[in-house]
This record gives C-alpha cells, sequence and structure tokens, in this order.
C-alpha cells in the first residue's frame, strides 16, 4: 500500500513539473459527512495543469461526533467545465487515505480509498471562488457521501 501511495504521489508532483503555468487557489472548506454524521473543516490547494484540467489535494479534519474523528487526505483531479465566465462545475476523481480514531484513542484505522464526485463554483471576482463539492468516498467498511462548501483565494 505505501507504494502505491508513493507512485501516485510521485505522479502529482511530475504533473505540476512539466505543467504550462496556471492558476491556483487555496482554498477553506466546511463540510458534513452524511453517514457518520461528523462536521468537516478542510483546507485544499488546487493547480490548473490546463484550462481543463486541475489536480486537488487536500486535508481535510472530521469532528468528533458519536465517538469518531478523522483526518483524510485526498489528492483528486478535477475536469472543469466552464458553462460562462462566472461558472463552472467539475467532475471530480481520485484517491484518498484516511485515519480513523475511536473515542477511546486505541482503535484507530487507516484506510486508502477512492473518491468520485461533482462541484460546481461560481467566480465572485478575479481572486474570490465560491463553490459546492458532493463527493463519494468508497472506503473498504467505511464508505460516505460528503457535502462541502468552498471559499477560496485565486492566484
Amino acid at each position: 500500500m505505501k507504494r502505491v501511495v508513493l507512485v501516485f504521489l510521485f505522479a502529482v508532483m511530475t504533473l505540476g513539473l512539466y505543467a504550462q503555468q496556471g492558476a491556483s487557489s487555496v482554498g477553506l472548506s466546511v463540510g458534513y459527512a452524511l453517514d457518520s454524521e461528523n462536521t468537516t473543516v478542510g483546507i485544499d490547494y488546487r493547480y490548473n495543469v490546463s484550462d481543463d484540467v486541475r489536480i486537488a489535494p487536500s486535508l481535510t479534519h472530521f469532528m468528533k461526533h458519536g465517538g469518531m474523528s478523522a483526518w483524510e487526505l485526498d489528492f483528486n483531479a478535477h475536469y472543469v467545465v466552464k458553462l460562462d465566465p462566472s461558472f463552472g462545475f467539475y467532475p471530480l476523481g481520485g484517491v484518498n487515505l484516511t485515519f480513523f480514531d475511536w473515542v477511546n484513542g486505541y482503535d484507530t484505522v487507516s484506510r486508502l480509498g477512492l473518491n468520485i464526485g461533482l462541484g460546481g463554483e461560481v467566480y465572485a471576482s478575479r481572486e474570490l471562488t465560491v463553490g459546492l463539492e458532493m463527493k463519494y468516498n468508497l472506503i473498504k467498511d467505511l464508505d460516505q457521501a460528503l457535502a462541502a462548501v468552498r471559499i477560496a483565494y485565486n492566484f
């Protein structure tokens, strides 16, 4: 499993090295995990590899609820479809590594999984983007859907 993660990290890094100069953004998100009922907070970075494709690594924390909290590290790719200059949407796909922690502190589980989803964003100004994202984490025995609202600074 470590080899898979290392190969993926290398692939993401080389995409950035060979890409043309593109737009980037840093965003903050607040969301909700539908099955576990955890509130989520996250931070992400997005880099446009081309006009239509971008990579989007992110880190999300599932706030403690029902005796469980978690950290999720995602490496997603988006295919951006701009419907007009102020709105776009994107299907997403990628991998995640999630670290689950239950209330007693002794039950921790790390799982590698897949993400699929859809997002939309409004380009409020040249520097500001506001969006909504829905994704489904495919993780052995711990699948769930997530919804999040994101605000980002573009540079």
